[in-house]
């Protein structure tokens, strides 16, 4: 009862989102923000079919919460620089990706659902991450609020450092995954 609660809470979050962030899209159309919009739309549906998972981590939960709900903080800004818009293209692009090859094993908290090692998963351990801080990098250098934006982006980068660390320690089977992807988030760095 109380899981079923939780799922609907969680489908409800991202359904929300993806109505609120089409809206933001029609508003201020830019490539970003209706990728934002396809990108909630995608988790919303993940989530709705999402595996149950086999341990959980509820503080992690807050976590995941804080992570999803920081970036609205932040507007996107209406224009940016070519340069800047692939680099932040790559960035959503890696993130659509893990969150594909994730399907069902998705989550906001750091759960066991099962150990995903394909996909980008085969290069780097966490690439959704990686995906998401790239993409924000982007935002923050093209910000009309720089200042906003760059605290913003270090408190997120905080945020998945610590999530990340706490998803390896409640898969079942991650020091194994660990020993064949070595990198975390940074390739060839940590």
């Amino acid at each position: 009862m109380i899981e079923q609660m939780k799922d609907r809470l969680g489908l409800a979050f991202f359904t929300f989102a993806a109505v609120v962030s089409a809206l933001a899209a029609w508003e201020q159309p830019t490539v970003l923000a209706w990728l934002a919009a396809w990108h909630n739309a995608i988790l919303a549906a993940v989530y709705a079919r999402r595996k149950p998972a086999k341990s959980y981590d509820r503080r992690g939960l807050v976590l995941g919460i804080l992570a999803a709900l920081l970036p609205l903080a932040a507007p996107y800004p209406a224009e940016m620089p070519v340069p800047v818009l692939i680099i932040g293209l790559l960035g959503y692009g890696l993130v659509l990706w893990s969150l594909l090859v994730l399907g069902r094993s998705f989550g906001i908290a750091p759960a066991d659902r099962g150990l995903v090692t394909r996909g980008p998963y085969r290069y780097i351990r966490h690439p959704m991450y990686l995906g998401e801080l790239i993409l924000r990098a982007a935002l923050v250098i093209s910000s009309p609020q720089p200042l906003l934006a760059t605290a913003l982006l270090v408190v997120l980068v905080i945020i998945q450092v610590i999530r990340l660390l706490r998803e390896e320690r409640i898969i079942n089977a991650y020091g194994t995954y660990a020993s064949q992807v070595r990198y975390r988030l940074i390739p060839g760095v940590w």
